[in-house]
């Protein structure tokens, strides 16, 4: 079988036409019009250019090897909110991406490592992930050998997942994509020309027989894949566009597939993950990917919400448990002020329970504590109510962002309800006050993971609301001088403090948790240094502990 098969004749006259219209339209032309079917004859011509037809229907499976990296949190998690930002990436080595067409099984396996200073031992530590697709089936398979079935659409800060993401995901490969695009039961339609730096594109919609929607493009020249494309809700956002771009095609068993895979987000155009190959494996052995006939029988996940608590702190003072989130609640005499509110799935339940703690008060405001994505979880809620939000000066710009990005295909309550922003700055410091409250809004200074984060502080119960400051994680403490040396700084004194990520804790509590923190990262730092590995966040850098 040659490696490149020659397309039949009416192939190269669609061919014709479609470079025909890229021609027109890069003179500045109208584009010549197409054949209804023209969509289908461009992919058939695809097929010919990744090694013909009958060589892509007989493949079984391809393995992908190789390494990745993600841009942690989507771009957004960086230590500070500009556009100049050194990115922060979440490694992922030891990746395989298993197609096993005969099957119509897909799997994501691969081990996940924060490439900066972070808190969590469990993302610092190369954790294996092992996803699967099974037709209308996601499951993941845990370390210890348990499955379990995951819904279409789940999210953390980091990634964004499901069965609809693995469909997309599993479409990241040029034969992959084109056997979808041919499959009897896909429509294809609305063939047009795009400019691209590398050259004229032809781009088609594909909807397959299960509904989900994506766009793919062709190399005008070479015919070969470009590109593919599709959407998905996002909490911050409301959705983003996902596009991956295929480079670097070399001849791998009679097949031309690509060594790079580049996706890229449509906010801010973060280039969220690439795929770097290494190598692939044809009709190798592959482990079998059904789904366990448990896994199979269960329904699919849905989220059920926990009941929202409130607990009393002080007159005036809430904390209010929402899964496993804190949010605080400071009451002044006419409105109440949240700080923080970092759970889509329960924002609206916040924001409503709150309404219940003082009748005929209601939250009018919403101190954010930074800007990575796990705490503005709910800031697309927050401004559909109508709350004004409360940040750092440099924090407007990219909430801003996530706030007017537009959500026409999974409409959330800003896009149903839709209101502009009303943002309050803070720059070193801002009091809120009237005859019954005063809560003061400091910067954090100096804190390695958030440069623009602040906290609040009640004078009068000695009360402090904060995140990421002394609580980021149990694991370890890499920022922690940071929480004395604000109350140092501005000469306050915490008597209870309200983590946004644990329960509340007096001063005694907080500083044996740093002490820990930093034990714990100590013991881990010199654990790695024995085996000769060089851990990001070592030595820690404590003046205090």
């Amino acid at each position: 079988m040659p490696l490149i098969s020659r397309p039949s004749a009416a192939v190269i006259a669609v061919i014709a036409v479609i470079a025909a219209g890229a021609l027109c339209a890069s003179a500045g032309h109208a584009a010549v019009p197409v054949p209804a079917d023209a969509a289908r004859a461009a992919i058939e011509a695809s097929a010919q250019a990744l090694g013909g037809l009958e060589r892509l229907r007989a493949v079984k499976n391809i393995t992908l090897i190789g390494y990745g990296n993600y841009a942690y949190q989507f771009g957004g998690g960086n230590v500070t909110a500009s556009l100049h930002a050194a990115q922060r990436y979440q490694a992922a080595n030891d990746l395989r991406r298993v197609f096993d067409f005969e099957h119509h099984r897909f799997q994501q396996k691969e081990r996940r490592n924060m490439s900066f200073t972070f808190a969590l031992a469990a993302l610092t530590s190369w954790a294996p992930y092992d996803q699967i697709l099974d037709g209308d089936l996601a499951f993941d398979i845990s370390p210890d050998g348990k499955a379990s079935r995951i819904p279409r659409f789940t999210q953390t800060a980091w990634q964004v997942d499901g069965l609809h993401m693995r469909r997309m995901w599993m479409l990241n490969n040029p034969v992959a994509l084109v056997l979808a695009a041919l499959d009897p039961g896909s429509t294809l339609g609305n063939l047009r020309t795009e400019k691209d730096s590398d050259g004229d594109l032809s781009v088609m919609d594909l909807t397959l027989r299960t509904g989900d929607k994506l766009t793919l493009a062709l190399f005008a020249a070479s015919h070969l894949p470009a590109f593919v494309r599709w959407v998905n809700p996002h909490n911050n956002f409301g959705q983003l566009t996902f596009t991956t771009h295929l480079e670097g095609y070399v001849p791998v068993d009679g097949l031309l597939l690509p060594l790079s895979y580049q996706t890229t987000i449509d906010w801010r155009n973060i280039d969220y993950f690439d795929v770097h190959v290494d190598g692939y494996v044809i009709d190798g052995p592959i482990d079998d990917l059904a789904a366990p006939a448990a896994v199979r029988a269960a329904p699919e996940p849905v989220f059920t919400p926990k009941p929202v608590t409130a607990k009393a702190i002080a007159k005036g003072v809430w904390y209010i448990t929402a899964g496993t989130q804190g949010t605080a609640v400071f009451e002044f005499e006419d409105h109440l002020a949240l700080f923080d509110l970092n759970q889509k799935d329960y924002a609206k339940q916040v924001i409503d329970f709150a309404k219940t703690l003082v009748p005929g008060k209601a939250p009018t405001q919403l101190i954010t504590s930074h800007q990575h994505l796990d705490h503005v979880d709910g800031i697309r809620v927050a401004v559909a109510e109508g709350l004004t939000v409360i940040s750092r000066r440099a924090n407007e710009r990219i909430i801003r962002e996530m706030v007017t990005h537009p959500s026409p295909d999974y409409p959330d309550e800003l896009t149903r309800h839709p209101r502009a922003l009303k943002f309050m700055p803070v720059d070193e410091h801002l009091r809120l006050a009237d005859r019954s409250m005063t809560v003061d809004v400091y910067w954090a200074r100096n804190n390695s993971h958030m440069a623009d984060g602040l906290f609040a502080y009640a004078p009068a119960t000695k009360i402090m609301a904060e995140a990421d400051i002394a609580t980021a994680a149990h694991d370890y403490q890499y920022w922690a001088d940071n929480f004395m040396d604000d109350l140092d700084y501005y000469k306050i004194d915490v008597d209870t403090l309200l983590p946004v990520h644990f329960p509340p804790m007096n001063k005694a509590e907080v500083i044996e948790f740093i002490k820990e923190g930093v034990k714990a990262a100590r013991e881990n730092c010199a654990a790695q240094l024995a085996k000769g590995a060089y851990h990001i966040g070592c030595p820690v850098l404590t003046r205090r502990y």
